[in-house]
């Protein structure tokens, strides 16, 4: 639950938004996307109160990647092009999107390409005309996805990373920097060293915003923000007299 939260998200700004689980994170993200209405207090975008937009003008206007994606038991293609009905007969916006998610060689590898069926469920279907993805890569998918929306105002990404290896998750955060500049992206990460280049980072902590401001401020601040930071990159580092285990071969 949300409680006093006062928060302005400049045009074309990068927000990362931090808290412990329960903090109000995705409350905050549903109220965004209206799928919450608040109980007291208003949500303005361009001083225009949500409640008087109709939804579907709203969401015309945001892209959104959530910890709960969907996957769709329909063709490769199809599932990148739900994110733009506009875009799923074309291949080459499909591929655009995919590039900078890190899925489009994956997918153009499949044995149809990106008109391969990506389920199992299809009973009389030979293997060989169906694909199962990773997990990482079924994350990469709902990237995909939310980049194929290029006219949205407004990004949210929550956890887009959350299914991915090191590697990975960096490769994909580099190009999320690149996509975001020049565009009002809110990016939510338990990961905090995936939000050490936002504009702003916004600490909620009991439904409250309880710091904000640039990475090294709130360091330096040394608050909730530089505790949690703290205590990842304890995470990172051998402990001493940490356990060491071998691999020999048999």
């Amino acid at each position: 639950m949300l409680r006093g939260v006062d928060l302005v998200i400049p045009h074309g700004a990068s927000i990362g938004l931090v808290g412990v689980n329960g903090a109000g994170k995705s409350t905050l993200i549903k109220l965004l996307c209206r799928m919450y209405e608040p109980q007291r207090g208003r949500i303005l975008w361009d001083g225009v109160d949500l409640g008087a937009m109709a939804p579907e003008d709203l969401r015309s206007r945001i892209t959104a990647v959530f910890q709960d994606f969907m996957t769709y038991d329909l063709t490769a293609r199809e599932n990148v092009g739900v994110g733009r009905l506009e875009s799923l007969g074309d291949l080459d916006a499909i591929r655009r999107a995919a590039r900078p998610a890190g899925v489009d060689d994956a997918l153009a590898a499949l044995p149809y390409g990106y008109d391969t069926l990506l389920s199992r469920i299809f009973v009389g279907l030979d293997d060989d005309d169906r694909a199962q993805l990773s997990g990482g890569q079924w994350q990469r998918v709902a990237v995909a996805r939310a980049f194929l929306r290029e006219e949205a105002d407004l990004m949210i990404l929550d956890e887009p990373s959350a299914g991915l290896d090191p590697e990975a998750e960096h490769a994909l955060h580099e190009r999320l920097m690149s996509l975001t500049v020049g565009r009002t992206s809110l990016l939510i990460s338990h990961r905090l060293g995936a939000l050490r280049d936002a504009d702003e980072i916004v600490v909620l902590d009991g439904g409250r915003i309880a710091e904000r401001g640039p990475h090294a401020a709130l360091l330096e601040h040394g608050g909730v923000y530089a505790r949690l930071f703290a205590l990842q990159s304890a995470a990172y580092r051998d402990a001493p007299g940490s356990a060491a285990l071998t691999v020999e071969p048999g």
